[in-house]
């Protein structure tokens, strides 16, 4: 799955983005629970207008995916390295055509 930067706000926000077209939400969380350590604390999609808020815990930092503008952010406060392995990992789940759909 690509997962491009997008960059760090001045409060020391990391960001990353996965575009909508990439995976649907279900298979989003697919792949999160897949990663070993990630645990999900919140999750909500909303079907008609698409919002969507994931809250994770990975090796005490607390990581945020949500969809201010469809696209699929996640978004990190931590400097710590955990957030970059997260990434990582989760750009390493392979995305079949029906990850799209479902």
């Amino acid at each position: 799955m690509k997962i491009r930067q997008l960059g760090t706000q001045n409060d020391g926000t990391r960001s990353f983005e996965i575009r909508a077209g990439t995976l649907s939400y279900r298979a989003l969380l697919r792949c999160i629970r897949r990663i070993p350590g990630a645990v999900v604390t919140d999750a909500a999609h909303h079907p008609m207008t698409d919002d969507t808020k994931i809250n994770i815990i990975y090796k005490d930092v607390t990581i945020t995916i949500d969809t201010p503008f469809s696209d699929y952010i996640i978004n990190c406060t931590s400097s710590s390295g955990a957030f970059d392995e997260f990434v990582s990992k989760l750009s390493s789940c392979p995305v079949k055509w029906w990850d799209r759909i479902f």
